[in-house]
């Protein structure tokens, strides 16, 4: 198999992982741009996500450790769910602003 078709798999299979919780696939949300804005995760299940995928990740691409973080650190900027905690700096950041106005 080719590098591009397992970075292809990888990325499909971090995709699925995510949305698992939620009954949903890769191809349930492929064509829509913001799938991941739609869905809610918690601080922890991030965390157990991110450690899952790092171990895929030095797996499937044969990355190292940190090499494989990354990764995974690149994918939850693109692709990772809204958590709770980015809710709460979101609510604080629009008070602050409206505390200015």
């Amino acid at each position: 198999m080719e590098r591009r078709e397992k970075e292809r798999e990888v990325f499909m299979a971090l995709v699925n992982k995510q949305l698992e919780p939620f009954g949903k696939t890769y191809e349930d949300v492929k064509n829509n741009p913001d799938w991941y804005m739609e869905y809610r995760t918690t601080e922890a299940a991030e965390n157990e996500f991110i450690d899952w995928g790092v171990e895929l990740i030095r797996e499937k691409l044969r990355l190292s450790k940190k090499m494989a973080r990354m990764e995974m650190s690149w994918f939850i900027l693109q692709w990772g769910l809204t958590t709770s905690v980015s809710d709460s700096i979101k609510q604080k950041t629009v008070k602050a602003q409206k505390k200015k106005a």
